[in-house]
């Protein structure tokens, strides 16, 4: 039975990148457990070095926390060591799926490993296909056995950091990862019960202008009314508000 380390890469007080809505951390730990509940399905034991919002080992330096997770893999035995990211650019543009390994494996068998799971990913989801990177990762450097480490996409792209928040979008790069490694370990793959894709939210913002100009806070459209922030609006309008808490009233008066 082959045994596969995942590790969610950062948790607990580190949250690794950061989008303009999510946490690397929280997607890194989403999409393992999805990796997990699939290898599981394949038949493979699966140890992770977190499976909740945590360190592998809390209030310790990075470095001491790092190494503590390739030694989780080192001290099972494992036959290989997946360590998963989203990455982020200065340049918003940037976007696409690689793989990284260490430079000691370039030409080894890590290096098609890595190969086959990042193609895997990008023909599942769509996504570019950067290929493989070449790094020197403490948790590919500690690792006795061959190990990856994923970059899911780039958090700091719009687009990509849209699908990370949908559970459809995680899951099929999850199983896309499975599906390469039960090639890679001559393993069966059973497809799960997919979570159904998120359907488009229609943004329900509304802009509104008096005189031209666009109050700060923006206006809902809920259910086909328009609510919009009364303070702000009445008081361009010249109107004095005020609140009753006795009978929950906002009364406006046009100013004279």
């Amino acid at each position: 039975m082959p045994r596969i380390v995942l590790d969610p890469g950062h948790g607990g007080r580190d949250p690794g990148a950061v989008g303009k809505r999510l946490r690397e951390k929280d997607v890194n730990l989403q999409a393992c457990l999805y990796l997990r509940e699939a290898l599981l399905r394949a038949g493979f034991q699966v140890l992770m070095t977190r499976d909740k919002d945590i360190e592998r080992v809390p209030g310790v330096t990075d470095a001491v926390d790092l190494k503590a997770r390739a030694m989780l893999a080192n001290t099972n035995s494992a036959d290989l060591y997946v360590s998963w990211h989203y990455d982020a650019s200065v340049d918003e543009n940037v976007h696409g799926v690689s793989v990284w390994i260490h430079p000691s494996q370039k030409d080894r068998t890590a290096y098609y490993k890595a190969d086959l799971i990042c193609h895997h990913i990008s023909t599942a989801t769509g996504q570019k296909h950067r290929g493989v990177y070449l790094g020197d990762f403490q948790v590919l450097r500690d690792t006795m056995m061959d190990a990856v480490l994923i970059e899911g996409g780039f958090i700091t792209n719009a687009l990509e950091e849209a699908k990370m928040s949908d559970a459809h979008f995680l899951q099929t790069q999850a199983e896309a990862v499975a599906v390469a490694l039960c090639k890679i370990f001559d393993r069966p793959y059973v497809a799960p019960i997919m979570v159904a894709p998120k359907k488009p939210r229609v943004d329900d913002r509304v802009t509104v202008k008096v005189n031209g100009a666009s109050l700060v806070q923006q206006g809902r459209l809920i259910e086909g009314k328009t609510y919009v922030p009364v303070r702000e609006l009445a008081e361009l309008l010249g109107c004095v508000i005020a609140w009753d808490y006795d009978t929950h009233t906002v009364s406006l008066t046009r100013g004279e």
